[in-house]
Order: structure tokens, then C-alpha cells, then sequence
């Protein structure tokens, strides 16, 4: 089944059926965040509003994560899921009604927490079923499926428009849409409902522990998603290229992060996630260190660009294969909601951290404190990859 990277049997048809759910699920996350701004701004909001009132989805985020494991445990995976997608296609239906923008607030953190809980317990679910010796390659074809649905949801909001209802009820389809395949998915409620086995440590503190460096790669990859997202076009045009120029590079940008997770999960399997993501944190860090002089020089930029943009997104895909290699499954929708939040945490940093640098040092900066971030995730991991090769003293 596709190219041998998922198994056979029920556990290959049911990874495929949650991996369908979340890419159709991430069309929907990509129309409606422009989306929403756009008829924000058509209504006259004030920019710092629009970029507050987006906030609160993540806040909504970091809200609902300490709960997902509690629902998910009460009501079963698959309902949560689809509960989750059922309030979301609810939710969005609801922005129309009226541009109140006390309104609007809380249905950004509804939808954040419906998001939330949705990619909690999927992402749970197919680290569950995913073999070991396949789980590299596994999330790999997520995060690239993943990828192409949210690289779909501009061209869907290009083709409907802004105006009235007809993107609205797009994006609820879609929602919808993701809920179909959970039918057809039985097996996922037994495995993360299993009990921890006797003696097992299952405090909070304890998973902290062990979530250390794939929380922090996480957290870096959100910073670097939401400051490449929001920043990168200005830091373009900034120098004096021209726009196309700044939504080019961006897009190559975001084609490396599709194109090349498979290729890194394949490396995962090989040489093992730890290992795969210090390389591509290595591999960043140089890249973010080389992008100013490689967009003066104009043609480098976009191999660099398209490499490191593959690079950067592996540090969501490696650390949650780390997640997976870590923990059992009872243990999961606990650990990937701490994954959750942390990525969370990252996006709603990201813009902040690197505005603030770029106001104050140049816009030139743009890539400094990025690359501070990714050398800091390589100096973190150097001592576990040393260990686990017998290295370390």
C-alpha cells in the first residue's frame, strides 16, 4: 500500500482513513485564517484587531489541550474526533450571521479548540498505529498530505471569494467532508483507551520529562512556520524586491515542507528520528544563517529556500515520530496535547520574537533570532544522539 509505507491489513486502512481525515480537515484550517481577516478588513477593523482577534484560536488551542485526553478516555477517539469536526463546521457557519467582533472572539477560540482536540487525537491515533520500523515514513505521508490540503484552501477562497456565504459553507464541507472517513475506523478506540501497564509513571511530570526535545522541536518549528508565514514577505520587500518576489519565496518555502517529508521520514527509519532531526536542525541553521546574502544574491535563494523549507517543516514531522518512539499508547493523547500546545505556543511567539528583532536591529534580522532558536534545538539534542550512539561519556 503506497509504495509500502503503510502496513497491511486493518491498521494500513485505518492509518490512510485518519490521515485522509486530517488532510481534509487542514483545506478547511487554510481558507478560513485569510479568510476571516479579509472580511475583518473589508468591515473596517483595525489591523491589530484582526491579528488579536486571531490569537485567540491558539488561545482557544491551550484551552481545550489539557482536556482532550479526558474527553477522548469518556466518549471514545473516533466520537471526539468527530465531535470535534462537527463543532468546527458549527462554528464557522456561525461568522456570518453578524461581523461582531466580541462575537467573533469567541468562535476564534472555539474553532481553535475544536482544532485542537481534532489534531490531538488523530495525530495520537496514527502514531498508535503505526509500526516502529515504519513511523518515519508514516508521518512523513501525514505531514505531506497534511501540507497539500493546506496549500489547497488559498486556491479554494480564490475560487468562492470572500463575499457572503458560499466560503463559509465551503469550509464547513470540508469539515464535514473529514468526518466520513471516521467511520469506517474501529480499531483506533481500543488502542488509545488501553490502560497504562502496572508500575508505569503517568504524572504529568513525568511525560514532561520525557517530551523534552520533541516539545522543543515543536515549539521551534511553530516559530519558524508563523514568522516565515507573517514575516518573510515583509523582510522581501524590505530590501527592495518586489512583491511577486516575496509570495515566490514563500511558496518555495512551503514546497520544500511537501516535497521533502517523505525522503526525512525514510531517514528517520533509517538512522532514527534524534539523529534525522539533529541533521536538520544543523541543515536550518545554516540555511536561515545564509538566506540574507543568498537573496541579495538573487538565484540561490530559491534552492536554499526549497531545502530549507523541507528542513525546517521535518521538525514537526521528527518530533512527533520522537512522540511516538517515546511513549506507549495509552499514553498518547496525554503526550500529543502537551505536543500540541507547545506548538501552539511557538506560533503565537514567533511574530513577536522576530518582529521585534527585525524593529529594532533591521529588517535584515529577519533570519537571526530563527537561527538562534534552530542552533539552540542542535546543541539540545547533541548529548541524546551522543548517548544513544554509545558516544557519550
Amino acid at each position: 500500500m503506497i509504495g509500502g509505507i503503510l502496513p497491511d491489513g486493518p491498521a494500513g486502512r485505518e492509518l490512510l482513513l485518519v490521515v485522509a481525515t486530517a488532510s481534509l480537515a487542514s483545506v478547511t484550517l487554510s481558507l478560513g485564517m485569510p479568510l476571516l481577516s479579509i472580511v475583518l478588513d473589508r468591515h473596517g477593523v483595525d489591523p491589530v484587531a484582526i491579528g488579536f482577534n486571531t490569537a485567540l484560536g491558539g488561545v482557544g488551542s491551550l484551552a481545550a489541550a489539557p482536556f482532550a485526553e479526558a474527553i477522548a478516555r469518556r466518549v471514545g477517539a473516533v466520537r471526539t474526533m468527530q465531535g470535534a469536526l462537527a463543532l468546527a463546521a458549527g462554528t464557522l457557519l456561525l461568522f456570518p450571521l453578524a461581523v461582531d467582533l466580541r462575537l467573533w472572539s469567541l468562535w476564534r477560540m472555539l474553532l481553535g479548540a475544536a482544532g485542537a482536540t481534532l489534531f490531538i487525537v488523530s495525530e495520537a491515533a496514527i502514531n498508535a498505529l503505526a509500526p516502529p520500523d515504519r513511523r518515519g515514513r508514516i508521518l512523513g505521508l501525514y505531514a505531506t498530505a497534511f501540507s497539500l490540503g493546506f496549500a489547497a484552501g488559498p486556491l479554494l477562497l480564490a475560487i468562492t471569494g470572500s463575499e457572503g456565504w458560499p466560503p463559509f459553507l465551503v469550509a464547513a464541507g470540508f469539515l464535514l467532508a473529514a468526518a466520513l472517513p471516521l467511520r469506517l475506523v474501529a480499531g483506533i478506540d481500543r488502542l488509545l483507551a488501553a490502560q497504562p501497564s502496572a508500575g508505569a509513571n503517568t504524572t504529568v511530570a513525568a511525560l514532561l520529562a520525557r517530551a523534552g526535545l520533541p516539545l522543543l522541536g515543536v515549539l521551534i518549528y511553530g516559530l519558524l512556520e508563523t514568522s516565515f508565514f507573517a514575516l518573510l514577505p515583509v523582510y522581501v520587500l524590505a530590501l527592495g524586491r518586489p512583491e511577486q518576489l516575496a509570495a515566490l519565496l514563500l511558496s518555495v518555502w512551503i514546497a520544500g515542507n511537501i516535497l521533502l517529508q517523505l525522503p526525512i521520514g525514510r531517514l528517520a527509519d533509517r538512522i532514527g528520528p534524534d539523529r534525522a532531526l539533529l541533521l536538520c536542525g544543523a541543515a536550518s541553521t545554516l540555511a536561515l544563517l545564509a538566506l540574507d546574502p543568498a537573496i541579495g544574491a538573487g538565484w540561490p535563494a530559491w534552492p536554499l529556500l526549497l531545502v530549507g523549507g523541507g528542513t525546517m517543516g521535518a521538525f514537526y514531522t521528527l518530533s512527533l515520530v520522537l512522540v511516538g518512539a517515546r511513549f506507549a499508547t495509552s499514553e498518547l493523547v496525554r503526550a500529543n496535547a502537551a505536543f500540541v500546545a507547545s506548538f501552539q505556543l511557538g506560533l503565537l511567539l514567533g511574530p513577536s520574537a522576530v518582529g521585534a528583532a527585525m524593529g529594532a536591529l533591521g529588517p535584515e534580522t529577519f533570519a537571526w533570532p530563527l537561527a538562534l532558536a534552530t542552533a539552540f534545538l542542535v546543541v539540545a539534542l547533541v548529548r541524546p544522539v551522543a548517548r544513544s550512539a554509545g558516544c557519550s561519556p
